[in-house]
């Protein structure tokens, strides 16, 4: 029983976790301390703080400064704890002794605290020296004579906030490379603020790296001189020296690399420290899309720091903050390249248009004051097939210079070269009259007009030219793709804004394309329209001359039942360039209406044509062409090309072109790619899919050139392709060329036929004659066999009575009798074929009962047990469920050298649970068919798993004839059972382990 008086002089030790528990049961009578009752109270009270605190502390008594710690300051002693418990302080802690010691003798001998904060301590705490900081203090404290009996110390740890701070000080001056717009000012702050970190990074030494991988050039470094001797300025990675081996390793596999640091690279700065770096690592500096790595930092370790997890992020995070600055450097390089190019092909363009308006206008008005002249002055001299013929000259004139002029407008309104002169205009009257250009053309098309001017001498300043660019573009739109209804035009002034709306009940735009409608260059695919031709900038033009009068434009549209496209101008003049408005015009205005007009006459040609044949040529046994093309002109300049030689058919778009294929048949198609509705690609896959017409030749007609278009154009079907502008001789020759080859095609091919049919018959009654042989062998192969047998026995019980006698008579008669099994083996295969008997219901169980009955002496001699459950009861063909179930069980009744165990089980599944289902029937029945699953299973010897499929070939054989008889034919004839029952059957082994013969056949 513990004195309660020494209990209670020993109360200053209680609790304290471990170092409390670790105190009490220390022998403290061998450190020269005695017994911890007769302490001196004041060591009694500084343990009890000790042990009571939450702050690491550490109490050092007597001359010796033998060592109490609480347990908050094992993570100081680390490695030492807990030998460090008892232990004098100069044995504790000798590798920092030398800098503790003097603070501790003044505690001692002069009774003099001291305080220190954040102080650098190398301590060996864990096998190795580390760099570590605290705050601390020693504080004496006096034993019962009144002089220092010992210390005691309170600790705060500093090392990771130390750490930290120094990190983020390098990463903030890293943060600048993102400003950085040359790669050399990269590499200057890289090794400045590399520099700055000398203790992390004694030294730091930085190669750019060439993009194919062969060279690293220095472009920085810390803590060491760019032209010191040691380092190579330039390195030829194919021929580096050993001493930038790992260099190269990390630049071929682009990954970072620790390595015990040897060499040139020991003998370079030591930065903040007394001893070199123990080891470098080398990280590449890496980019997206590059081989090999941009650049390689590599960087010589603190040696009094452990390359922990929160050390190498830290340098991944340096490495990633050097790959932004080069990769931000690189696209503002890229950027500055790309807009001197641009500027440089803005110039060109500039130069281009100056020059271009001229080489343009010009042959095209040499062109067109001759035709004008023509048709104004000496018509009558020419006959009417001449006539038609430079009207439409006439016509592809104006059409072509209207697409230029439209193109050089646009183009300078890009270029930012578009002026406008803004002239005081009555807007009403003016629009009233360009509108009226348009009223007979389209009254022509059957379709309604009508002008609604609300805001009659209405007065605006407008660029005339552009304002009426904007009109005849909207009417021309509208009509393009109005096939009946109402055109309308509306003006009004309100608000202080004019507008100016065209509607139309045409074929409408789908809700998916109006947000593009006036981007350049965009097109409404497979739009229903009188023609698909068309350069796809004239909204994106109108966008542009409406804008640049101040004023907006926009579109509303449902589709199948019109379009509304409505532009607004503000009123007035204060919202233009006083230098571009004028009271009245300075020049007189360049007439544009029949430009817009003749089109639209040409588009309503087109839009009234109607399906005839043409029979020009004198022989009416000829082929017929047919001629697909939105474009009248176009379709009559071919037609007039091949109508002596062919009859010709002529379509508008693809719809129609497809629906005289399939009821005239054509000798061959000239399709237009770009067509109305369904283009040319389209009429192509339609006719190559069906296959009353999949043989019809097809020639592609288009205007995009070069190669590739070409190749496209094979590659999607077509037998031909022509380019525009194409020579009269060319396409007359392709035209027969193609007629020539499907007509020698079409004789190919009823040969083939031809061939293929009397092919089929030879096979039939080939296929007839061997179902005859079948029988003839069943009797001519078996009956001498038959005698050879009777034979034997009869010389057997007569004379031959030896010994040696019979072993021959015995062979002769087992081989004649394994010949007859193999012909009646081979003799049943053959008749599977034949499919002759019928089906019926089956229950197995008899089968096997049957079957039983006909193995019964083999099942006794080898004393076997066969085991029947749950077998079904199925519709198959009764002798051939017999043949298979026989086949099985002969099978493992031969292989099995003890006591056979043959188990024969039914289960009732689904098509998904067989592991294999392959064959014809395997893709045509349903997954979720039921079958039946019968597994015959046994203990035999088995056999390899990879015969699992092997086995069922026919006269494949495992064993040599004279270990097991068979003919190798069974289990072929299995698999044919089966599979004629639309089943499956699969089989699994392993040698000595039995064997199983998985069946399943339809419910």
């Amino acid at each position: 029983m513990t004195d309660p008086t020494e209990q209670s002089t020993l109360e200053f030790l209680a609790g304290g976790g471990e170092m409390g528990r670790r105190i009490r049961e220390f022998d403290w009578q061998a450190t020269g301390l005695g017994n911890p009752r007769d302490w001196p109270q004041s060591l009694k009270t500084c343990i009890r703080i000790m042990l009571s605190s939450k702050q690491p502390i550490w109490i050092g008594w007597g001359h010796s400064l033998l060592k109490f710690y609480n347990d908050a300051y094992i993570d100081i002693v680390r490695g030492k704890h807990p030998h460090a418990l008892g232990e004098p302080a100069s044995v504790v802690w000798k590798d920092i002794w030398k800098d503790i010691e003097p603070m501790l003798s003044r505690a001692m001998e002069r009774d003099e605290g001291t305080y220190v904060e954040s102080r650098l301590l190398i301590m060996v705490r864990s096998g190795f020296p580390e760099e570590t900081y605290y705050t601390f203090s020693y504080t004496p404290v006096l034993g019962d004579d009144g002089r220092p009996a010992g210390i005691i110390c309170y600790n705060t740890a500093d090392t990771e906030r130390i750490l930290s701070e120094r990190a983020l000080k390098t990463m903030q001056q890293l943060d600048s490379l993102g400003e950085k717009k040359r790669e050399d000012e990269v590499f200057a702050q890289v090794g400045r603020a590399l520099s700055a970190n000398m203790l992390d990074f004694p030294f730091a030494v930085l190669y750019k790296i060439s993009e194919d991988g062969e060279h690293a050039s220095l472009v920085a470094t810390s803590g060491v001189d760019r032209d010191d001797e040691r380092l190579d300025a330039h390195i030829r990675l194919a021929d580096a020296s050993d001493r930038y081996e790992q260099l190269v390793v990390t630049i071929r596999q682009n990954r970072m690399i620790e390595a015990i640091n040897r060499g040139h690279w020991k003998q370079l700065s030591k930065g903040g420290w007394d001893v070199p770096p123990k080891y470098v690592v080398y990280l590449p500096i890496q980019s997206t899309g590059r081989k090999f790595p941009l650049a390689l930092l590599a960087v010589g370790l603190n040696p009094y720091r452990k390359f922990d997890e929160a050390y190498r992020n830290f340098l991944q995070q340096i490495a990633d903050r050097i790959a932004l600055g080069l990769g931000n450097v690189m696209a503002y390089e890229e950027e500055q390249r790309r807009l001197r190019v641009l500027e440089e092909l803005d110039k060109a363009k500039t130069l281009f248009f100056t020059n271009i308006s001229h080489e343009f206008r010009t042959p095209l008005m040499l062109m067109l004051g001759p035709l004008e002249e023509l048709l104004n002055h000496h018509a009558a001299d020419l006959s009417d097939q001449e006539k038609a013929k430079v009207e439409v000259t006439h016509r592809n004139a104006l059409r072509l210079l209207k697409l230029v002029n439209t193109l050089l407008d646009f183009s300078r309104m890009e270029s930012g070269r578009g002026h406008a002169r803004f002239v005081k205009t009555d807007l009403a009257l003016y629009t009233r009259n360009l509108a009226s250009n348009f009223r007979s053309v389209i009254e022509k098309a059957e379709l309604d007009f009508e002008v609604i001017i609300a805001g009659e001498g209405c007065m605006a300043y407008v660029d005339r030219q552009m304002w009426e660019k904007v009109v005849f573009n909207l009417l021309s739109n509208a009509f393009k793709y109005t096939l009946k209804g109402k055109i309308t035009l509306e003006l009004d002034a309100r608000d202080g804004h004019i507008r100016l709306s065209v509607r139309d009940t045409g074929v409408g735009i789908p809700a998916h394309e109006l947000p593009h409608m006036f981007e350049r260059f965009h097109r409404v695919q497979n739009s229903a329209g009188r023609t698909y031709e068309g350069t796809g900038i004239g909204l994106s033009l109108i966008k542009e001359l409406v804008t640049l009068h101040g004023g907006s434009i926009g579109v509303e549209s449902t589709e199948g039942a019109g379009s509304r496209f409505t532009a607004t101008i503000p009123e007035g003049k204060a919202h233009l360039e006083v230098s571009q408005v004028y009271e009245m015009n300075p020049e007189l205005d360049e007439a544009i209406s029949d430009f817009y007009v003749s089109e639209a006459e040409g588009l309503l040609a087109s839009a009234r044509h109607e399906t005839q044949v043409y029979v020009t040529c004198e022989d009416h046994q000829q082929e017929c062409v047919l001629i697909a093309d939105d474009n009248a002109d176009m379709r009559e300049h071919i037609r007039s090309l091949l109508g002596n030689q062919y009859k010709t058919l002529t379509a508008s778009n693809g719809f129609e072109a497809l629906d005289l294929i399939r009821k005239y048949h054509p000798a061959l198609v000239l399709s237009d790619i770009m067509m109305p509705e369904m283009d040319g690609i389209a009429l192509l896959k339609a006719v190559k899919a069906d296959p009353q017409v999949c043989h019809t030749p097809i020639i592609l007609i288009t205007a995009r050139a070069g190669e590739e278009s070409r190749i496209e154009g094979i590659e999607i079907g077509a037998d031909d392709y022509i380019v525009k502008p194409f020579s009269s001789r060319e396409l007359i020759a392709r035209a027969k060329a193609q007629i020539r080859m499907a007509g020698e095609r079409n004789k190919i091919t009823e040969e083939l036929e031809r061939k293929v049919e009397q092919r089929t018959q030879e096979l039939v009654n080939a296929n007839r004659e061997l179902e005859s042989f079948n029988y003839v062998a069943s009797h001519d192969l078996q009956e001498p066999l038959r005698k050879i047998q009777t034979f034997i026995h009869l010389i057997e019980r007569n004379n031959f009575d030896s010994e040696l006698s019979r072993g021959y008579f015995q062979k002769i008669y087992l081989s004649a009798q394994r010949m007859g099994e193999l012909i009646q083996s081979v003799l049943s295969y053959s008749r599977l074929s034949q499919n002759g008997e019928s089906s019926q219901q089956v229950d197995l169980n008899r089968v096997i009962d049957d079957i039983r009955v006909d193995f019964e002496l083999a099942i006794q001699e080898k004393q076997a047990t066969l085991i029947v459950e749950n077998l079904p009861v199925l519709h198959a063909n009764l002798l051939q469920m017999n043949q298979l179930f026989s086949n099985l069980i002969s099978n493992s009744l031969k292989f099995s050298p003890g006591k056979p165990e043959i188990r024969i089980t039914g289960t009732r599944e689904t098509a998904q649970t067989i592991p294999t289902r392959e064959g014809p029937q395997a893709t045509a029945e349903p997954a979720y068919r039921d079958y039946h699953h019968i597994c015959v299973k046994d203990n035999g010897i088995g056999f390899e798993p990879e015969f699992s499929e092997k086995i069922f070939a026919l006269f494949q054989r495992l064993h040599r004839k004279n270990e097991y008889a068979g003919t190798g034919i069974g289990l072929s004839i299995v698999k044919k059972i089966v599979e004629q029952h639309d089943g499956y059957v699969s089989a699994e082994s392993h040698p000595g382990e039995g064997a199983a013969f998985h069946i399943w056949l339809p419910a």
